[in-house]
């Protein structure tokens, strides 16, 4: 009995060991791989991340370009600067100019000897040569820009008082050059100040976003670098370890091997939060317009359909308001789509500050708005309101570009339970109501109940 015992120990031991050892073998491999796979991951992230900013520093830079580009080809600039020498018309046409609208911090004008003729800084004239100002890279930045003709600018980065700054400098345009004459060189620059900063950081995704002189070892960074390739500064941040975050999941995977149970609920748990997350995402997806943040018509139809339903039974009535803007057409086509979207977002600002708890805001599509106010016990309150977000729709909107425009409203009105007791009767008859509203001259509120009857019978 003992001999057999040991014999089937023996046999069980011939299967068990060899199996336990190569499941040990492929534990340490799945260990090993996961770190590896960390480390690429990490690597990779990284290297999106200064992808990303190098991307976000180039678009500024080209932004930065085309200013210059701008002003040198303006033929006034060279006519008053350098023919007459009209320093004042310099500082309000090309200094305040550039740096009130584009926040251009340095603003040089040199010529091809070097000779400084114009430098304007933070918003005021100075005297001060280029290269007492702006001192690592600005002479391989000068270099390229005399080989060019107006209408082209070099764009690199250089050092301006010590900090690390953008510049662009570009051929000045002048009405009558002599044959082959050198042209002078507009220089703008803007320093990597905290505004940037602030700028790249949210772009990017990135945290602790700063400039470091020397290349730092413990963090993630880009160099800034001159148009000759020497690093003036570093942009440095916290790398976003997603390696790190690769391990706090996967290693539970791997423990899981070992405790089959415990992990498969961990996972589990895991993936239904996930499940939940982006079903909740795709529920407001559908219900929320993607542009303003708005609930869109699909919000509002089902809102509508509980508040007629509750009407009789809660006894308090309500107002529709049928918003349709006035004047932004005539924006959209001459300031564009992006000015036109703006706009948009910035009005559906407006319409949140005006609403109460209880009340709810919709975009129905294009230029057109809906704003159901809850409760409204007299006509007089819903024509109040209504005026107030007129009122405030009305005031200028600065776009990004620096233009300001402004758009006005017309605002159809009905009044639960006076005006109907369905969501299609209310939507129609302030539909009514608002182009009423247009019809008598715009930008004023309009009631259902001053529609004439033939155009809002049910």
């Amino acid at each position: 009995m003992n001999s057999l015992d040991s014999h089937y120990r023996r046999s069980l031991r011939r299967f068990i060991v060899p199996l336990g050892l190569l499941i040990c073998v492929l534990l340490l491999a799945l260990l090993a791989g996961i770190l590896v796979v960390a480390n690429q991951q990490t690597r990779s992230v990284d290297g999106a991340q200064r992808r990303l900013v190098t991307a976000a520093l180039r678009m500024n830079q080209t932004d930065l370009r085309r200013t210059s580009i701008d002003y040198g080809t303006w033929e006034d600039v060279g006519a008053h600067l350098i023919d007459s020498k009209d320093l004042d018309w310099t500082d309000t046409n090309v200094g305040l100019s550039v740096f009130r609208t584009f926040g251009v911090d340095y603003v040089f004008v040199v010529q091809p000897n070097g000779e400084t003729v114009f430098a304007f800084q933070d918003g005021a004239r100075i005297e001060a040569k280029v290269e007492d100002v702006l001192t690592q890279g600005l002479t391989p930045l000068l270099a390229e820009a005399l080989r060019w003709m107006p209408g082209n600018a070099v764009v690199g980065n250089l050092l301006a008082e010590g900090t690390p700054a953008m510049a662009t400098a570009a051929p000045l345009a002048l009405r009558n050059p002599l044959s082959k004459q050198r042209l002078p060189i507009l220089i703008f620059v803007k320093r990597l100040d905290t505004e940037i900063m602030t700028e790249l950081e949210q772009a990017s995704a990135l945290h602790d976003l700063q400039l470091q002189a020397q290349r730092p070892a413990d963090l993630t960074s880009v160099p800034i670098e001159t148009i000759d390739g020497n690093p003036v500064s570093y942009l440095a941040w916290r790398s976003a370890h997603a390696g790190a975050e690769l391990l706090w999941v996967a290693l539970p995977i791997w423990a899981a091997l070992v405790l089959a149970c415990a992990a498969s609920g961990y996972f589990l748990h895991r993936r239904i939060n996930a499940a939940a997350r982006l079903l909740s995402v795709g529920e407001w997806q559908v219900r929320h317009d993607p542009l303003t943040g708005l609930p869109n018509r699909i919000r509002l139809s089902e809102r509508l359909e509980e508040t007629c339903g509750n009407l009789i039974e809660s006894q308090h009535g309500f107002a529709l308001l049928y918003l349709d803007l006035d004047g932004f057409k005539a924006v959209n086509d001459s300031q564009g789509h992006d000015a036109g979207d703006q706009v948009l977002r910035a009005v559906a600002d407006r319409i949140r500050t005006q609403l109460a708890p209880c009340d709810l805001a919709a975009r129905l599509g294009g230029d057109e708005f809906a704003v159901l106010l809850l409760p409204v016990p007299f006509p007089d309150v819903a024509r109040s309101r209504a005026e107030a977000l007129i009122e405030a729709i009305c005031r200028p909107i600065r776009l990004e570009s620096g233009v300001e425009v402004q758009v006005g409203t017309t605002i159809g009105v009905t009044v639960a339970p006076q005006d109907g007791l369905t969501p299609d009767t209310l939507l129609r008859r302030a539909d009514d109501a608002l182009y009423e509203g247009k019809r008598r001259g715009k930008t004023r509120v309009c009631f259902a109940n001053q529609v004439p009857q033939r155009a809002s019978v049910d």
